[in-house]
């Protein structure tokens, strides 16, 4: 008879990296499908009677979701960054500047897409608060988001990005409630 053999060792990093994996894939496929079935709605009902019948607040709810679960693809695959890629000691300017080009190129496309579909669902999200007045601050608004996004996917951890993704994330949270009350 054999003896049983021991079972391989647990390695820490694979196991975060292939949760990262799958956060990345679900968040975006989350985000893309709440954006897509937003566009479909807002096509056949109209963008002012989502922004102003009460009727269909929860449907003005789908574009600040999406929002999130962009942010939250974002970030996954920033940590994904940060553990598969060793740390430079070069300036931080010149570390983003090389992490948007690493990978031939493919992680900062991969990293402007995220975040510009993080812009513009904040954009909506804002818009259909505030009934699609004030599209300038909306505007600012989504910029702002995509902003926010691409520097957290090129820059690496620190105290600083977390507060920052923590106030994107809070106002975006914000905007949603207030949506439902108002």
């Amino acid at each position: 008879m054999s003896e049983p053999s021991a079972p391989p060792p647990f390695d820490r990093e694979t196991a975060l990296i292939d949760v990262a994996r799958v956060i990345v894939a679900s968040a975006l496929t989350i985000g893309s499908v709440l954006l897509t079935a937003f566009g479909f709605v807002e096509r056949v009902v109209g963008i002012d009677k989502i922004a102003s019948d009460r009727g269909f607040a929860l449907l003005a709810l789908m574009p600040g979701a999406a929002a999130l679960a962009f942010l939250a693809s974002g970030r996954a695959l920033g940590a994904l960054y940060d553990v598969s890629v060793p740390p430079r000691t070069v300036p931080t300017w010149q570390r983003a500047l090389l992490r948007f080009t690493d990978i031939s190129g493919a992680y900062g496309f991969f990293a402007v897409v995220i975040s510009g579909l993080v812009g513009m669902a904040t954009f909506l999200s804002i818009a259909l608060v505030l009934d699609l007045r004030f599209v300038i601050l909306s505007s600012l608004s989504g910029v702002l988001a995509f902003c926010v996004a691409l520097s957290g996917m090129l820059m690496r951890y620190s105290p600083r990005r977390r507060l920052i993704d923590l106030a994107l994330f809070m106002s975006i949270l914000a905007a949603m409630v207030l949506d439902q009350f108002y």
